[in-house]
């Protein structure tokens, strides 16, 4: 399930990297970076923890791939959700050397993840059709596949997948369901 659950996560990108291709959504290098930077410490921190998730190296491969095709059709921004990003990844860096605990720089990325979520979670309310349902749905689904495959429940092992099924769950109930009742 493990790795059913990253190939999903990578496959949910395509639709969105088609739309930046197709020039329906403009994405930002800035945001990009620092979220493929987020996730990718928080990938070797959880390695360090032997808890390296398929989901969580597929969001890396994903991420850096958006941001490599937002440094050509992209629009660089920097606001407060970039800020937050920035220092919840800079503290998980400063706690796990200060402290030689990796679950520290696990935590740092994971709350500076769900935070960068937030903006998308109100753009998606105010305008659920500048979303790509199947991207989110598809996303959705990897969470399902690992969560099955989380093999000790423990902040190290759990803590990543369980923030991205929250992520997921929102912004499904966002851009899938509430459009349904609109």
């Amino acid at each position: 399930m493990d790795k059913v659950s990253g190939i999903l996560f990578f496959v949910g990108f395509l639709p969105y990297v088609w739309a930046i291709l197709s020039k329906e959504t403009v994405p930002s290098p800035v945001s990009w970076a620092i979220w493929a930077s987020v996730d990718t410490l928080a990938l070797v921190a959880m390695k360090k923890e032997k808890a390296a998730t398929g989901q969580l190296t597929g969001a890396v491969i994903g991420a850096w791939t958006v941001f490599g095709l937002a440094m050509f059709f992209g629009k660089p921004t920097m606001g407060l959700v970039e800020w937050v990003s920035i220092v919840g990844a800079l503290t998980g860096i400063v706690l796990w050397k200060t402290t030689g605990n990796a679950v520290t720089a696990i935590v740092s990325c994971q709350v500076a993840v769900f935070a960068g979520a937030i903006p998308t979670f109100c753009g998606a309310y105010a305008n659920p059709a500048e979303e790509n349902p199947i991207a989110w749905s598809i996303w959705l689904l990897s969470c399902i596949c690992a969560l099955f495959a989380i093999p000790k429940w423990d902040l190290a092992n759990a803590l990543q997948p369980i923030n991205f099924t929250a992520i997921e769950v929102i912004m499904v109930t966002l851009v899938v369901f509430l459009p349904m009742f609109a």
